[in-house]
């Protein structure tokens, strides 16, 4: 098994977090379960599959799963997403800032609120199927991150106008956990509750209220990180809620259960947050 993380080219910089290389050989991998379960995290993600693909859907580990493509974008979801690997998985992973991956697809990303697939195919065209060849045939992974960021530069349009609006929204609420005042906001910006809206759907395809409230529960599971044993009297007040069958309410659309259920479950999932933690059934930590 193998997962390693490279920094994208200086250009790209501003918009992809990083590069995500990965090969697990399931039939050889135990320590691993290969039913994981994606916690939403505000995010969208690229993939480029050159081993076998996975299956996925919004039902659950027991419910039927169809097979994912090989180059596919997952839009942003307020929902989780169940995943199932076989085989050898091969691939790499691009992991988008908030608002990056509109300087490279000009749509309204409110399009692509959660879609599990875009075909990257159906964007670029051949060239996308081209990129999977090399990447598979690369004799290297630093070779296979020159050839990504080539590919990527030369796709990055334009820098569009108002897109700091929603950079600096989430910028102040990942600094306060979520916990801050959006009206209090959109009058520093000196905008309204409607253009800060419209801004954040197009540019992330999501609400301000809505990233909000992932910040808010990405950072209760934070705290289950930090200190399994938590009550949820206290994890509902850390994640700045004062009403906890608001909090409840929240994490079961989040998560796809209660936080009873969350904590008695014994299945043998694998919770991911944030897009790179890694959290087991019964709150222990894996891998980040």
């Amino acid at each position: 098994m193998k997962t390693k993380l490279f920094k994208p080219s200086s250009p790209l910089s501003n918009y992809i977090d990083n590069y995500m290389l990965v090969d697990i050989d399931w039939s050889k991998t135990t320590e691993l379960a290969n039913v994981w379960r994606l916690i939403p995290y505000g995010k969208v993600a690229m993939f480029f599959l050159y081993g076998d693909t996975w299956e996925y859907n919004f039902q659950g580990a027991n419910a039927p799963m169809q097979r994912e493509r090989r180059a596919f974008l997952v839009g942003p979801l307020v929902q989780p997403i169940w995943l199932r690997f076989t085989g050898r998985s091969r691939l790499i992973k691009i992991q988008f800032r908030s608002s990056g991956a509109q300087r490279f697809l000009p749509v309204n990303m409110e399009e692509f609120r959660n879609m599990p697939s875009l075909d990257l195919e159906a964007v670029w065209g051949n060239a996308t199927h081209e990129l999977l060849e090399q990447l598979e045939a690369s004799p290297s992974d630093s070779e296979s991150i020159e050839k990504l960021n080539s590919f990527l530069e030369k796709r990055l349009l334009p820098r569009q106008e108002h897109i700091d609006y929603v950079d600096y929204t989430i910028e102040q609420m990942k600094a306060n956990n979520g916990n801050i005042s959006i009206k209090g906001l959109e009058q520093k910006l000196g905008i309204c509750t409607r253009q800060l809206q419209r801004h954040f759907l197009s540019k992330i395809g999501i609400s301000p209220k809505e990233m909000s409230k992932l910040i808010r529960l990405n950072s209760a599971f934070c705290s289950l990180e930090t200190d399994p044993s938590i009550s949820l009297t206290n994890l509902s007040y850390e994640a700045g809620y004062y009403d906890q069958s608001h909090f409840y309410r929240d994490f079961k659309s989040l998560s796809g259960e209660s936080p009873k259920n969350f904590f008695s479950n014994n299945s043998d999932e694998l919770f991911v947050t944030h897009g790179a933690n890694f959290v087991e059934q019964r709150i222990q930590i894996t891998s980040s």
